[in-house]
């Protein structure tokens, strides 16, 4: 993802601003029927840059790429393992469906890290293209979609042959994306604000729709129920596009600086981390119209966050930062956590 995934150096280099009016209009907002969420828990870890994070909910562990490798948090003991697996900068972390398989990216060595989540185990570093970042795991093709943020490209990796397969050029920075399970992947370019959408099948850019409003998109949701894209755009808006046509469905006030969006099929909720410190919870009916549920007063930077659906929590890394030189924002030493936001 963007300015959260290059805190190598635990430095945020773009603007950060206040929660403001997000924050007042927590209690305006409409009441979901169940207790509202919060931070119920910290989570404490060693210091460092942090970026996209998972949950193996059968496992009960959480994944976390950093600036060294890949962490671990035991949920059930909150015991950290703070090298599970070696990397350079590591952006994304993959769990594979219905294996024992993980794939990370790393930035810096332009390498995908193939690896048993459980044991650690490497089973193959890949090469990729430049800047790797979001990665996505497509049912149809089963390939893994590997977004490379300097080339400009996507690398689809054969996870049986365990090495690249193909690239597909998007004409821009890809970001976040989404796969709709019969052939049809949609990805955030986050300089053109535009989603491109790729066949799986035949690894071709097949149309791109433009996102009027939105700026330097990042998360992406699909909702198979109505074939909404919620788009999060880093100018606080949440973009609602039709999947098979296009067209622009509406939009949704969100945190500024947003970097992760997360839908809970089940409660039909959605989820966006926004780097000002809040969460915003949306509702959205099966008629795809959104209701705003709730701002979680969360943490400055807390901008990427997992979700595991069977406690109903999610996990959002974040740390104290002060102003630093040249007006850069940095990260505080001894003060990185993960957030736990659930419902007391």
């Amino acid at each position: 993802m963007t300015s959260i995934l290059r805190t190598w150096s635990t430095t945020i280099t773009s603007a950060i601003v206040t929660a403001g009016g997000l924050l007042a209009a927590q209690g305006t907002l409409a009441a979901d029927a169940a207790a509202p969420y919060s931070v119920v828990q910290h989570i404490k870890a060693q210091d460092g840059g942090y970026d996209y994070v998972s949950v193996d909910s059968t496992a009960h562990r959480l994944y976390m790429a950093r600036n060294d490798g890949v962490m671990t948090v035991d949920l059930q003991t909150n015991k950290v393992t703070p090298h599970f697996v070696a990397g350079n900068e590591v952006a994304a972390v993959l769990i594979i469906p219905d294996s024992s398989l993980m794939l990370s990216t790393n930035w810096a060595s332009n390498q995908a890290t193939l690896f048993d989540r459980h044991s650690g185990q490497i089973k193959a570093q890949i090469p990729v293209g430049k800047g790797p970042d979001a990665a996505l795991y497509d049912p149809a093709s089963k390939l893994v979609f590997v977004m490379n943020g300097e080339s400009n490209d996507v690398t689809l990796v054969d996870l049986t042959k365990a090495k690249a397969v193909a690239t597909i050029p998007v004409g821009g920075k890809p970001e976040a994306a989404a796969s709709d399970g019969h052939g049809r992947v949609y990805l955030n370019i986050e300089d053109t604000a535009e989603i491109v959408v790729i066949d799986s099948n035949t690894h071709k850019v097949v149309t791109r729709y433009a996102m009027k409003g939105c700026e330097e998109p990042t998360g992406l949701a699909l909702d198979a129920v109505t074939g909404l894209l919620i788009s999060a755009c880093h100018n606080s808006v949440a973009k609602l596009i039709e999947a098979r046509t296009g067209a622009d469905k509406g939009s949704a006030t969100i945190g500024e600086g947003a970097d992760g969006a997360i839908f809970d099929s089940v409660k039909r909720l959605v989820f966006i981390p926004s780097n000002n410190g809040t969460l915003t919870v949306l509702k959205l009916d099966a008629n795809g119209k959104v209701q705003p549920v709730q701002q979680v007063r969360t943490h400055e930077g807390a901008r990427t966050a997992a979700f595991d659906p069977s406690t109903d929590r999610l996990y959002l890394p974040s740390a104290n930062f002060v102003d630093g030189k040249d007006g850069e924002r940095e990260a505080v030493a001894g003060t990185f956590e993960v957030l736990v936001v659930g419902r007391k």
